[in-house]
């Protein structure tokens, strides 16, 4: 089985979050993240809201370049939002790398994933 067989094959497998609470608004959660990433100094790659990305299916909503030499992978979703399947194959394989796409439905989630060191 091939590594994108196996992405595939979690990401049939696995649930990644269906919120309950959280931002009535996904944008609400990007523009503070946003702000948090500028205030910071960090460099946030973020695609467009207002359509799919150009760049990769399934690619999280955040690659951010933060100090200290990390990078955090964000996936945002409003409440009552779930991932896609291509976004469950996308974090399924970055998983399988040893990475960790963080799926937040609220800014509190942010705010404490921006402090952990």
């Amino acid at each position: 089985m091939s590594l994108e067989e196996y992405a595939s094959f979690l990401a049939r497998n696995q649930k990644h979050s269906q919120t309950t609470d959280g931002v009535d608004q996904e944008q609400d959660l990007h523009e503070h993240i946003l702000n948090r990433c500028r205030a910071k100094g960090w460099l946030a790659f973020h695609g467009s809201m207002a359509h799919r990305t150009h760049r990769v299916r399934g690619e999280p909503d955040f690659i951010i370049w933060a100090d200290n030499g990390r990078t955090i992978a964000v996936e945002c979703k409003r409440k009552g939002g779930k991932t896609t399947p291509e976004q469950n194959a996308v974090i399924a394989f970055a998983e399988n790398l040893g990475h960790k796409v963080h799926v937040i439905s609220k800014i509190e989630e942010w705010d404490k994933l921006e402090n952990t060191k």
